[in-house]
């Protein structure tokens, strides 16, 4: 795929639920089901011609996962701190 709008928008485009939906929807094959390139190319998706706009939501959106990648690291490390103080006070 070669896109024509901002990469990270894209990114945000294919990840969508209605658009993930419309994709298995047309996929044929059962052990491996792909998606005809042309069957692709006629999904129709919605994107603002203002490519500022365009970057602006892709950036949004990598910031926000960033943020989540943080937190879980996080409660990760909360969750292993959270173990050793229990095993040092029931051992």
């Amino acid at each position: 795929m070669r896109p024509l709008v901002d990469s990270r928008f894209l990114l945000c485009l294919v990840q969508n639920n209605n658009f993930v939906k419309v994709v298995l929807d047309n996929c044929t094959g059962t052990s491996y089901p792909a998606i005809n390139a042309n069957d692709l190319a006629e999904i129709m998706v919605y994107v603002p011609r203002n490519e500022y706009e365009q970057k602006q939501i892709g950036t949004f959106f990598r910031s926000l996962d960033n943020l989540i990648t943080l937190h879980q690291r996080k409660v990760a490390l909360l969750q292993n701190i959270k173990k050793a103080c229990l095993e040092k006070m029931f051992a």
